[in-house]
């Protein structure tokens, strides 16, 4: 009896001891964050290359700065502003280039391309366990389509967009009903013609549509073959867009062609009842007198609903000199989180991540954008991104010409067309012999 007693103890035990090494050992309680990245506190200061303007100084220490100073204490952010004597290349060839890079996937980040700064992130985002289904699938397709590759060498942060901002006093004149979201181009022509009047020596203009570009970007038309380098204007598809921006100015009275910032003052002046325009809030002064004008979403194209402009934003990436790629993942994955974007977007800058109540948060801290539409401007779904090349600025500026054309000398619309893309042709060639 006592021998199987005895027994029965010890079987205990062995069952005991099977089961206490398979759990893990009490020094062993950190294994469920062995997925985590170590981190390396060793001080140090981390250069940030950025196009002058394209933060404010507050901005730049509200999101950059002081997230990561509280997060990584012994991560110092340097900025190097790109000035004259201080561009990119400048820095790299003086041997300063920096770690991190902003850049816009507009640009297809040629100009880091070309200096043989781009590295891929993919082994950092798995290290730092980065989400990317946090972001805008759009976001990162744009980054994508400008780099020509599956992997991404930046990460988004913020970016532009796109609305329909008006004056309400021009309505109420004329006694025109305000706009309302889910307005196509030919809903907006319709308001413009109602608009467009001269009433007291005064002339009031009823849409400016703004840069071509803009409205062909939804339809995801690009400016120029990255494969051949020659033009794409001259398609059924330009056709249609220059035929639509060249018809609102044929409206008496509204002939005038006025981009950006002298539009927007006209919005203001109230003198223009609606301008199809991107985040003007700050940059077109519209604080100054938040009382005359509201938005609704962006103006669409039957053959595609609910598409907005394609995707304009801000990345940032790492470059091939640095030292400290882990640092500085860490200060990009900063600048990402749910904390910082989510107080972006309070402020009035779109965040990337897709998150409902990231969105919900636009502009709620600030004050003259209360009772504004500002919801608005999710109303539309960014555009697919096409694959942009250095010399998409020669095709842009070749319509934009085209469109003066027709309304200035009363080119008809194809000829004007056919001209553009022969004189993009020509400039690209002339800028590429240029280069050799």
């Amino acid at each position: 009896m006592v021998k199987k007693i005895i027994s029965f103890i010890m079987s205990l035990a062995m069952i005991a001891f099977l089961f206490t090494g398979c759990s893990p050992k009490s020094g062993d309680s950190k294994n469920e964050s062995t997925n985590k990245p170590a981190v390396n506190d060793t001080p140090v200061t981390l250069t940030v290359g950025m196009p002058n303007g394209w933060m404010t100084d507050a901005e730049i220490k509200r999101y950059i700065m002081d997230p990561v100073s509280k997060k990584y204490p012994w991560i110092t952010v340097q900025m190097m502003p790109y000035v004259q004597g201080k561009t990119l290349p400048e820095l790299v060839a003086a041997g300063q280039t920096p770690d991190i890079v902003i850049d816009s996937n507009v640009g297809g980040f040629a100009t880091w391309r070309e200096l043989d700064l781009v590295i891929s992130l993919s082994d950092l985002i798995k290290k730092n366990n980065l989400d990317l289904g946090r972001f805008e699938p759009e976001a990162l397709d744009a980054i994508r389509a400008g780099t020509q590759r599956e992997d991404l060498i930046a990460i988004p942060y913020w970016r532009h967009f796109s609305a329909l901002y008006y004056n309400k006093e021009i309505f109420d004149k004329f006694g025109v009903p305000y706009p309302k979201d889910g307005m196509t181009w030919d809903d907006v022509y319709g308001l413009s013609q109602k608009l467009t009047k001269l009433d007291n020596g005064i002339q009031y203009r009823g849409l400016e549509p703004n840069v071509t570009e803009r409205m062909a970007s939804q339809l995801s038309l690009p400016f120029v073959d990255p494969k051949t380098n020659k033009s794409l204007l001259n398609t059924d598809q330009w056709q249609k867009v220059l035929s639509n921006a060249a018809r609102i100015r044929q409206i008496p009275g509204n002939e005038q062609i006025t981009y950006n910032s002298a539009a927007n003052d006209l919005l203001l002046k109230g003198t223009l009842a609606m301008i199809a325009s991107v985040n003007i809030i700050y940059e077109g002064n519209l604080y100054t007198n938040p009382q005359i004008w509201d938005i609704v979403s962006y103006p669409t194209w039957p053959e595609a609903p609910g598409i907005g402009m394609r995707v304009d934003e801000h990345a940032m990436g790492i470059t091939t000199t640095s030292k400290n790629k882990d640092a500085a993942f860490q200060v990009i994955a900063t600048i990402t989180s749910d904390e910082v974007q989510t107080d972006m977007s309070k402020q009035a800058r779109v965040s990337i991540l897709k998150d409902a109540k990231i969105r919900d948060a636009f502009g709620s801290n600030i004050e003259f954008l209360k009772n504004k539409n500002v919801q608005a401007i999710y109303k539309t779904k960014p555009a697919k991104s096409f694959t942009p090349t250095k010399y998409d600025s020669i095709a842009s500026a070749a319509i934009n010409e085209a469109l003066k054309d027709i309304i200035e000398k009363g080119k008809d619309v194809n000829t004007a067309l056919r001209e553009a893309d022969e004189k993009a042709n020509q400039k690209i060639r002339e800028k590429e012999a240029g280069a050799k």
